[in-house]
């Protein structure tokens, strides 16, 4: 295809339309690059603490337990929270597993809560109360995963905790 210069009167109007073309691309660009930046990997997520354990429904066979977990998010940016699954082990023994399938807002740089219900095996967590109960601080260890992202972008995150976590830091 031959390219003629437009011409009205004396002035022509061809290197106009190069330098839009040219601004075009230079904006494209910026913006892949501003997408780019946004989509970087969020940092993980920093445990603090566990809060507010209470008994939800107490069953023969099964138990649930309501808890608030605390977490202090790194990032400078909002992330989002959601299919969280995690199995829970009280001196290394299965106590239970939790499942969230909502998805909760996290603030930037800031502290938020997590509110978990835990189903557990009422004979099993009865004979770890019991065993427990002389301790002064127990092994808890979290295994599971979280998808955390933004801007509908999610990510799948391994959750690995373990702490000797003192019964009197606990708030019942």
């Amino acid at each position: 295809m031959l390219k003629l210069p437009l011409k009205f009167g004396r002035k022509n109007y061809y290197p106009t339309l190069q330098l839009k073309e040219r601004m075009r691309r230079i904006l494209t660009g910026v913006i892949i690059l501003a997408i780019l930046a946004s989509c970087a990997k969020p940092k993980d997520l920093e445990f603090i603490d566990i809060q507010n354990i209470k008994m939800v429904k107490w069953g023969l066979s099964e138990s649930l337990v309501g808890l608030d977990v605390r977490f202090y998010n790194p990032n400078k940016q909002q992330v989002k929270l959601k299919d969280a699954i995690a199995k829970v082990y009280v001196n290394s023994a299965f106590l239970g597993e939790t499942n969230m399938d909502t998805t909760i807002s996290v603030p930037r740089s800031d502290t938020f809560s997590v509110p978990l219900v835990l189903k557990v095996q009422t004979a099993i967590a009865v004979a770890k109360i019991v065993e427990t109960a002389q301790d002064s601080a127990v092994t808890v260890r979290v295994d599971g995963t979280v998808k955390m992202g933004k801007a509908g972008m999610f990510l799948t995150y391994p959750i690995k905790y373990e702490k000797l976590q003192s019964l009197a830091d606990l708030h019942f």
